[in-house]
Formats: structure tokens, sequence, C-alpha cells
């Protein structure tokens, strides 16, 4: 949209099938802001059309014929507030006419391709379809008819297919219809089509407009005949446009990788805080105008580079115009010529935009394509969605325009934000005397105080993750991470001031709130959206770096019940001590329920007066305390919708979105509540390790357990509502939930306090819960399976490599698996990973028998896997950093706690290498098949490790009976290591000494066990579980055990090995093989060039021989020389047609690089480095690139006859090094073990060009 206009636009291509075509119409259409495109003779099949749906389009309407001609489609901006209401279209790719509203006014979009023959029938046939209509109509497309062939032709000639026209001014009659270009025009002669053959031009592209709609019309023109042999038609409409729209500018952030750019910016800031600094009063002020000086330096930038181009564009389309106006009143051989200059110089432009754009595209896919990141997720969902606003209610009517659209949710965001509630100073004080509040320590305290400094500034900028949007300002994290030398200490100075004053710069309090539909909600209600909020980059460094203080005392005072944005904290273990009451509490007489809290808008209520009381209640000191006073003392807002931003309106409540600091501060302003509800004696909760426990805390998302919910609800509701007068805390009962804990629960206990009651599936923290722990897993996993399958089903149709189809179970699949296997320490039946595995190989082999096995897929890269993840490995993992916790004595989670009453009088550790079967608990269960299971994988025995118990294990027996001898135990001899000192087993003497044991019978108990330990273990330096174990705790991670014991478990490919060398008569050692494996794909940045070698490696593909083994064929030989067999060592390597590619392709690699290259099979086929000893890393990354393409170009010609030449090499390596080129310039710098040196793909793309005059 332009100004108050929208702009339509009617053109005939001449076909769009090539990419290239189809990027110069649209850089055309874009470059002319068109908000409708109506399109003819697109040439596209079936759904092809669907292809144009990308960049600004948000709405495509097609019709196309069954063969490569015709076609019509309409293209409708993804910022227009269009709402389709229907569509009819004929079969033969002629017509498309769509229903729908714009701006709240009903329209008719019609585009036609009118038969070239002379059909009225077309015409009538039309006629009818606008007939059944009732809306402003507008027509526009290629009528293959001039309105009036004595003005509308350059040369007159007899009437061709006058019935056509005539059908066409009975259309127009019939339907209120006008030609609006010659109504706008009634003397011009200009035309929009030029015929070759005749020599003659003609105005047959129109827009026919209802009559009613003549007065809205703004302009009408035709364009120069330039990319097509047809002019495009521009018409601007005003069909009740907002009379104001307001954008947004952001910095491209592609900028930042133009060296010339950077360059300039740097120079450009270093100038201006060198004349600047000083000049004012306040560093704020100065900061305020760096930052609008370098938006403008950006803006000038840009506007530079764009302007150059589109005068250029306007000064060829002029006068190509001009000439064609001249050309169609006289006809000049010379002027033709000129004509055609001017047109295939605008071609040119159009062609660079567009073949750049490709390059990069795919510059792109070379270095990124099938890898896990945005790109691959692109890829994973649907055609872009748009979040177009088109109807919103306000009061009992829907308003449409964009102004009123923007105003409604201005305000309701404004109310939102704005505080219901003034408690006094008195009742502050009054809530919180009754609390018994944790303090921080003066150290602690001091740990927040004191100025800000340019270190953490540093810091915190550099652990924001680049990818978010920018704040009102436009400026990116992006852009401090790439300046942050000259910014750090001016930025500093601003915060330290800032305290100083007690007031931010002002547009740190700015706030953009940008809105998204919540999925399957009615998207006319306001509270249907969810609020993203953008803050300024600038003020999120400071939030950053008071939260990055904060978290490092926060846990002191707010209780473990609490794990949400909790340092050291998990979700997995409120979850873990949630299962343990459960089943501890399950036969309990007394009712007990479980209630997930429904809190409204939590983060957005919070009152700031009661946030800075609580602060100081919990000890925080008078600076700390300032900066939230600071930040939260003038914040602004403004909405921004379908383009439109609103006036910034004041914010008195809430915790600011998009501020790092928010999540920890709510934290703080939810444990009072916490702290009241574990204090009421009214409130009982349910038993279990000698604790009670009530509350299950994730930030907002509250679960509380209650016993005699009769009784104790109405406490429970008392306490939130007074915690609610002062806070602005809201729980909205009605839409809470309650659960049966205990057997005896009914729903009237619940319900008739506004409960929901769910007699099974409450969810919590996305995990449905039920009393009976053994049917959980089955209730989360199956749907989930469900979810699986249908998403795999759908992706299995993108083209993808194996590569590829791995990392989407890496990222989009594995993610969602895990998260379930790590609330869950249940076991899991084996059904759900069966299922899961025949999933996954249907849709990593496209429903085919495997070609590598699954255990292959998921052992790590540099065992010769690619990384599959292990769902079962996984399991194990998550326990295992589980059970570590119990190694941790000082650890005080609740839910370790529970575990050692259960097993007492053992510990954990103990219970779980001891053969009493007398626990039932599911997840003591779980962990000793884990325990049993681990040590099992390792090779080891669980019952026979210096960590195991001496009691009740069947590995420690005296009489065949596994022993326990209650003294010892309670002395403190508990494992095997305890008797063991350095290594030795402790003599009698220094037994009884060390563990005080009394009575005359230990000595014969002595020699009983130290012969029973001294023959079946023997303490050895330890083994993976034990290191893991004796990590520090922040290292306990499920990942870090996964990893080393997927490394572990990984066999090398031993059986691989033996193959291989059997082919290229060579030994290969254990550990030349274990570094060719790591290597492979190392050493070449393209995805497709990795999976080559990895395929290779594997033997991947299917030879003669192998087919004839199977059945499939008659011969063996090979598919080329028709002599030798046709194993894969031939196929790929020693066939006498293949020889000579290798010969040829390492001789250019040797020239070039000035290294003589050994014709290997080692070195080209498996990549194995000690061929060549001395070479550098680059060297030899060029080198794995070059035999990867070569064994790409075999490949692709593997089943075929035919001989694989040089040129199809070239071809490919001239391509690899522009790719290479251009990504080194734009990344600028190194990484090791990448193809990467600049100077030598330059050198690459000289001799190719100088030797073989290959072009791209």
């Amino acid at each position: 949209m332009v100004g108050n206009h929208i702009i339509c636009m009617s053109w005939n291509i001449k076909g769009c099938g090539s990419p290239i075509k189809r990027g110069k119409v649209m850089t055309y259409l874009k470059h002319h802001k068109v908000d409708i495109a109506f399109i003819q003779e697109t040439h596209f099949k079936g759904e092809e059309a669907l292809k144009l749906k990308y960049g600004w389009v948000g709405h495509v309407f097609h019709s196309s014929f069954s063969s490569k001609r015709n076609g019509v489609v309409i293209l409708v901006n993804k910022n227009l507030n269009f709402i389709p209401t229907g569509e009819v279209k004929d079969d033969e790719g002629r017509m498309v006419c769509v229903q729908a509203t714009i701006n709240g006014i009903a329209v008719v979009l019609c585009n036609i391709y009118a038969p070239n023959i002379g059909d009225p029938n077309f015409f009538y046939e039309l006629n009818k379809t606008l007939g059944d209509m009732d809306a402003q109509i507008i027509l526009a497309g290629d009528f293959n008819q001039v309105w009036d062939p004595f003005i509308d032709k350059s040369k007159f000639r007899e009437q061709t297919y006058p019935k056509d026209r005539t059908a066409i001014h009975m259309m127009s009659e019939d339907n209120g219809l006008v030609d609006i270009w010659r109504l706008v025009n009634p003397r011009e002669k200009e035309y929009t089509f030029y015929s070759h053959c005749h020599k003659s031009h003609s105005r047959i592209d129109m827009f026919l407009i209802s009559r009613t709609m003549t007065k809205h019309v703004t302009h009408c023109k035709i364009n120069a005949i330039a990319l097509s042999d047809h002019a495009a038609v521009k018409l601007g409409i005003d069909i009740n446009c907002d009379k104001e729209r307001k954008g947004r500018w952001r910095l491209n952030t592609s900028l930042l990788s133009h060296e010339a750019f950077v360059a300039s910016l740097k120079e450009d800031l270093k100038s201006f805080f060198e004349i600047n600094t000083g000049s004012t009063d306040r560093r704020s002020t100065e900061w305020e105008a760096s930052k609008a000086y370098v938006r403008g330096k950006i803006i000038a930038y840009a506007s530079k580079r764009k302007r150059e181009d589109r005068d250029r564009i306007q000064e060829l389309d002029n006068k190509i115009k001009n000439y064609e106006k001249e050309l169609s009143q006289r006809f000049s051989n010379q002027l033709y010529q000129d004509i055609c200059k001017l047109k295939f110089e605008l071609q040119e432009i159009y062609n660079k935009k567009v073949e750049y754009a490709l390059f990069r595209l795919g510059t792109t896919f070379y270095e990124e394509g099938e890898k896990t990141g945005k790109l691959l997720a692109r890829q994973l969902k649907q055609k872009n969605t748009c979040n177009l606003i088109t109807g919103i209610k306000k009061g009992n009517t829907i308003v449409t325009s964009t102004k009123e659209i923007n105003d409604v949710l201005q305000k309701f965001y404004k109310d939102l934000y704005t505080a219901d509630i003034n408690p006094k100073k008195e009742e502050l004080l009054s809530f919180f005397s009754k609390l018994k509040m944790p303090k921080l320590s003066p150290e602690e305290m001091n740990k927040l105080e004191g100025p800000i400094t340019e270190l953490e500034v540093r810091k915190a900028v550099s652990v924001m993750r680049n990818g978010k949007s920018a704040g009102l300002d436009g400026l990116p994290v992006e852009y401090y991470k790439q300046y942050i030398d000259l910014l750090a200490s001016t930025l500093t100075e601003v915060y330290n001031e800032a305290y100083a004053s007690g007031s931010l710069p002002s547009s740190f309090n700015d706030a953009l709130i940008s809105v998204i539909p919540k999925k399957d909600r009615d998207a006319t209600e306001p509270s249907n959206y969810r609020p993203i909020s953008l803050i300024n980059v600038d003020c999120k460094i400071l939030s950053k770096i008071l939260a990055l203080r904060l978290e490092k005392v926060l846990s002191n005072i707010i209780n473990p019940d609490q794990v949400g944005f909790m340092m050291n904290r998990s979700s997995t273990d409120n979850m873990r001590r949630l299962l343990h009451l459960i089943w501890l509490n399950r036969e309990k007489t007394d009712p007990i329920v479980a209630l997930s809290l429904d809190a409204e808008k939590a983060f957005d209520r919070v009152h700031w007066e009661f946030l800075f009381t609580t602060l100081l209640n919990f000890g925080f000191g008078p600076c700390f305390i300032k900066w939230v006073q600071t930040l939260y003392k003038t914040p602004k807002a403004c909405v921004i919708t379908n383009g439109k931003v609103s006036p910034s309106f004041d914010l008195t409540r809430g915790t600011r979105q998009g501020c790092p600091l928010s999540p920890l501060l709510f934290n703080i302003t939810l444990e009072p509540l916490a702290i009241a509800i574990r204090a009421n004696t009214n409130i009982p909760g349910a038993q279990g390790g000698n604790k009670e426990h009530k509350l299950f805390l994730y930030a907002d998302d509250i679960l509380a357990l209650v016993k005699d919910p009769d009784k104790s609800l109405p406490h429970l509701m008392e306490t939130v509502q007074s915690y609610s007068k002062v806070s602005g805390y809201k729980i909205n009962w009605k839409k809470s939930e309650a659960t049966p804990i205990s057997g005896i629960c009914n729903a009237s206990m619940v319900t008739k306090f506004g409960f929901s009651w769910i007699p099974r599936g409450i969810k919590y923290l996305g995990i449905k819960i039920s009393r009976e722990l053994e049917e959980i897993p089955m209730l989360n996993l199956a749907p989930l399976l469900q979810n699986i399958r249908n998403n795999l089903d759908k992706w299995g149709k993108i083209q993808l490599t194996l590569w590829g189809k791995v990392n989407i179970i890496k990222m989009a699949v594995s993610s969602q698996l895990n998260y379930v296997l790590m609330m869950l320490p249940i076991t899991v039946p084996q059904l759900i990973f069966n299922q899961y595995d025949m999933m996954v190989k249907r849709f990593l082999w496209n429903g085919k028998r495997p070609r590598i096995k699954l255990n292959k897929l998921c052992a790590s890269r540099d065992k010769g896997g690619l990384g599959l993840p292990d769902p079962r490995l996984y399991q194990i993992s998550f326990e295992m950093a589980k059970l570590a916790k119990h190694w941790n004595n000082n650890t005080q989670l609740d839910w370790v706690t529970i575990e050692k009453t259960l097993s007492w009088p053992y510990s954990p550790i103990e219970h779980l290498s001891q053969c009493l079967n007398t626990t039932t608990n599911p997840i003591m269960k779980h962990s000793r098949e884990v325990w049993a299971k681990i040590h099992k994988m390792h090779k080891l025995s669980h019952c026979r490790q210096p960590y195991s118990s001496l009691w009740y294990n069947s590995a420690i027996c005296v009489g065949k009976s596994p022993i326990y001898w209650k003294k010892w135990h309670l002395n403190g001899l508990c494992t095997v290591t305890d008797l063991f000192e350095q290594g030795v087993f402790l003599s009698y003497n220094n037994l009884v000494q060390k563990y005080n044991l009394k009575g005359k019978d230990h000595f014969w108990k002595y020699l009983q066990i130290r012969n029973c330990v001294s023959t079946i273990i023997k303490l050895t330096d330890g083994n993976h579980i034990l290191d893991f174990l004796k990590l520090p705790h922040p290292q306990q991670k499920a990942s870090i055990f996964y990893r080393t014991a997927n490394h572990v478990f990984s066999n090398d490919c031993i059986n691989l090995k033996t193959i291989w060398e059997k082919d290229i008569g060579t030994v290969i050692g254990d550990e030349e093989w274990k570094i060719i494996l790591s290597n492979t794909g190392k050493f070449v940045r393209e995805a497709r060039g990795q999976l080559t070698q990895y395929k290779i490696i594997h033997r991947f593909y299917l030879t003669p021989l192998r087919l004839n083994r199977m059945g499939l064929t008659n011969n063996n030989v090979c598919w080329k020389c028709q002599k030798d067999r046709g194993t894969f060592i031939h196929c790929i390597w020693e066939c006498p047609l293949i020889q000579p590619l290798w010969l040829q392709t390492l001789n250019i690699l040797s020239k070039w690089l000035g290294i003589t290259i050994p014709l290997s099979p080692r070195l080209c086929l498996l990549g194995d480095r000690e061929q060549l000893p001395n070479i550098t890393n680059v060297e030899f990354a060029v080198i794995m690139v070059g035999v990867s393409v070569t064994a790409r170009v075999i490949l692709k010609n593997w089943k075929a006859p035919k001989t694989p030449e040089l040129k199809e090499w070239v071809n490919i390596m001239t391509k690899t090094a522009s790719y290479e080129r251009l990504l080194n310039k734009l990344h600028n710098k190194t990484r090791a073990g990448v193809t990467v040196g600049f100077p030598v793909w330059e050198d690459f793309w000289s001799y190719v060009t100088l030797s073989f005059r290959v072009t791209q």
C-alpha cells in the first residue's frame, strides 16, 4: 500500500517456470509496491502456482491448465486487510474470480486470459459468473481484444473477431463496468502489447471496474513493455483506506556483513563520540543522540544503494515508454533497435538482482543445507501464515479498519497494564508482618550493590542471543556486539548516571507490543492475542546485568518449591517429588487433591509498590532496590498492529515483558504467597520424607496438594485473596482444576468451590498425571507418538537426504520425546520404544529396507555414526543425572530426602545394588532397573563395584546367602569401599578401631567378608559411571552422561574396517581407523559433501554384485565396463572407465595447490590424512572438497553406463569455489577444520576460468 492507496497491477508475463523469471517478476511487483497482482500466462501446472507464496505474498488464487500454457493467478499482499469469502475458476487456466472484503468493503477480483482465436462464449460465461456476485468488481487481464479499434491500435485494420468485442461491451454494460484507463485518459494513445510480425501496437490489457468505484480511483497508467511482450497496467484505488499508516525502522543485520559499511560506520561512531563527549551535562543525551545519528547514517547508506537502482530503473522505464510511443506513430528500425537495447539493460538490472538473491540462497544452502537450524526449521513449517488482524471486537460490533483495530488493542493493553488496586502502606506492613520472610545475608546483599562496570556490560552483551527483534530504536543486539569496543564505556557511564539521577534515558522506557493470535481461538477477541513486548537492547543490557547479579543469590531466599527461572533448579525435581507424593498418599484414608491454579495474566498484574516492599522485606540493599525502581519509574508502551504503531501509553503495573530481569522479579513477588500458604496450618498438605509438602511452582504455574479440601480450600482461597489485595495477583477459580490423589476423594469436595474436576490426566508442566503412576507413561507417550507419526508422514514428502532427516529427528522430534522421558522417572514400556524405532526407520528410508542399522546411526560422529538420538539411552541418562544427586550428600532436594526415607536404613546408592524386592515404588524400581542396565551395558556387574552395598548383595554371600550384619551397618560399614583404605583391605584391628566395633564375634565375620570380597571385587581406577558420579554438581548433566556413554557403546565399525582392508589391500591400524571415522565430513563445509563421505565409508550404495546376491538381477558385472565383477571398490575406484576421472581431478588439484597428491583410495575414499602428513588444514580441506565432488560425479551416474566426464566435476567445483569465496567474504574469519581461505578459492576461480573456460 502506497500512501492511502491500494496498488493493483495486471500483467501478462509469458511464463515464469524458471526461478530466474519468477524472481524477476516478484522483484518487479515489489519494486512497484503492488498490493494485488493479476498475472496472466503463468504456464504453471497444478499447484505450482503456490511457489509464488513467499515474501510479501499472503494469498494466492490461481487457475492452471493441464499443460504448461495459459494460467492465471491473483497475488494479495499479506499486509492488506483482506478476507476471502469465495472463489470461482475454470479448468483451462483462463479465469479465476475471488469474492472478498478489503478493509471491510465487499469486492470481486477477477483475472482473465481470454482466448486469442475469437471466442465470444468465454465472455458470455464470464458475464454469467460476474452477474451472480453482489459486490463491486475489479476485472483485469489480457482480453486479447481492444475496447475501441480506432484509438486502441496503432494501425487501424479491418476488425478481427468483432463478436468478442461485442461480448465484452455487453458484459460491461450488464455489470456496470467501465474501462478505467480510458476514463482517466480519454484522448491518450498508449498500448500494452507490441506485435513483432505486424509491427503494430495495441491496448489489449485492461482494468474494467464497477462505475461506483471510479470516484475512488487515484491513478491508472500503463508501464513500459520491458520484461515481457506485454506492458503492466497499474491502478491506484482508495478502498476505505486508513488516512495514516506508520511503520518502524529496523537495522537490516545483513549490512553488518558488508565490510565497507561496517568500517564506515565504525569511523562515524568514533568521530561522533570524539566530537560530542562532554558537549552536554548528561551522558544520556549524548547516548540518545548517538542512536539517532547511527540510525540516520544507516538509513542514508541503505537508501543510497536502493536509490541508485531505482533511479536507473525509472529512467529506463520512461525512455522505453517514450520510444514505444514514438514507434507506434512512426516505425523505424533504428528506433526499434534502441528500444531493444534499453530493454536489455533493464532486463540485466533485474537479472542481477534475482541472480544474486538466488546465489545468496544457494550459498546459504551450501553452508547450512540440512544442518539443524533456522533454515531446516523453516522447511518443516507450513507456508508462511499471515498474522494480519482483519477485524476485532469493539463492544458488540467488529471493526475492520487498521486505525480502529489499533485503537481497540491499544485500549485493551492500556487497561491491562493500569493498576486496579492502590494498597496503602499500612496494608503492606500488615501483610508482611504476619510472614516469616528469609533475609539475604550482608555478604549476599553486597554482591548486588555497587556501580555497573564495563566488564559487566561486555559480559551481558556477549551472552545475549542473536536473531531477536529490536525495540523501537531498531538497533538489535548484533549492532552492540559488532561495536562493543566503541559502545561499552559510554554505555557504562550512561547506566551509572541514570542510577545517580534516578531516571533512565527516555528511549529506555519505551516498549513495543506486537501481538500474535493464539491457536484455535476467536481472533476477534482482544484477549485471544499473545503480546510480545520488545524493549530497546540498551535497556535489556542493563536488565541482564542486574539479572546476572540477582540469580547468584536468589536461591537463598526462594524456597526449592519454586523451580522456574532459578539457577541450578530443574522442573524435573518438582515432578519427581510430586510423583513420589502421589504414590505415598494414594491409599491414604484422608482425602487429598491436587489443585492446578489458573493465574490471570500473572506477570502483567504485579503491583510495583508491592514489588518494592517485597524486595525490602527480603533484605535487598538500597542500591539494588533503587535500580529496580529506576527501571519501573516511567515505562511506556505502544501497540503495533497491521504495520500501524499506536500512540504510547503509561504502564503502572506488571513486570516488563522481554526484560531478562522480569522472571526473577516475578518469583520474588510470588514467594510471599507461597510462604503464607506453607505457614498456614489450616491448609494441610501431603506427607513425604518426614515433611509436609504443599506447593509445586514453576514461575506462575502453580500446583498445590491439599488435604481435607472441604475444610482447607476456604482457607487457601482466603490466603490467596489477602495476597491479591496488596499484590494485584488474581486466580480464576472457575478455570482452576482438581484431581484426586487419595482414593476416597470425590468431585463434590472441590466443585462447590468452583474448581473443575479432572478424574484422570490433569496437566502439570505439560505432563498428564494420574493416581496410578504406572499408567502415566502411556497416558503421555501414546498421543505424542501419534503426533510424531503424523509429522513424520508430512515431513517425509519434503525432498531431504538421510543427513537432513536425521537432523529433523534431532531438532523437531527427539526434543518432544526427550521432554516426556526427562520428566517421568518411571519405566517406559518397550512397546513405546519399538513403535518409535519403526516410525523413525520408515521416515529415514522412505518405508524401504534400511541400508544402515539404527544403532550405527545413533553412534557419535567420531565413531562413524550420524548422532541420531537414542531415546533409550537418553532415558537412562536422565535417571543417572538424578541418581548422581544421591552421591552428593550436600544436596538438599526434597525428593532426595523422600528417597532416603524410602530406602532407610540403607542409603539410596546402597539400595541400587541390593537384591531385596521389598519396594513397590515405581520410581525406586525404575532407578534399580536403570542402575543394573547401565552396568550391564558397560559389561560390569552392579553388585561387584566399590560403591556396591555390602548388605543383601547377591555377589557377597556367606554360605550361599547374602548377608546383613546390623551392628556393622549401623556403625558405618555400608559399601565395599568402606572395607578399604587407599586401595588396601583394612586389617582387622584397623577395621574395628575405625568403625568402633565392640564385641568378640567380629573377627570371624571379618575373615568371611575379606575372603568373599577379595575374590570377587578388585578396586580399579574406576569406570565411566563412577567418573560421572564424581563430577562436580553443575556438571552432572544428562547430556554429559549421554555423550560419554554413547561414545563408549559405539563399536568403531570394526567389521567395516575389515572389509575396507580387504578392498584396498592394506592394514588400517585401530587408531588410524578412529581418526578416519572422526574426520569424516569434518573438512567439508557443505552438508551434501559430508553425507557423500559418510555414505562411501559405510558402503551405502548398491552394487551389481550385491543386487545379484539379493536375487534382483541376473548378472554381477560392472554397469560401465561390462567386464569385471561389480564390487563396491571396483565401481567407485578400480573400473577402467572411472580411474581416468580420479587421475584428472587429482592432477588438477595437485597443480592448483602445488602439492603431489597420490592416487590412493585411503585418501580419496576414506579421507586418511596420513597419506599427506605435511599439508595444512586449509589445503587438506580443499582436497577433501575436490575428492568428494569427484565421488558425487561418479555416484550421480552410478547405475548408468555413461562414463562420468571431467566437465561435470569442473562445473560443480566452480560453483563450490564461488560459494566459498562469498562465504569467506561474509564471515571474514576462518574456522578450524572447514574449507576456508579466500585466496585459495580465488586462485581456483582464476585457474578454472583460464584453463577450462567454464562459466556458471
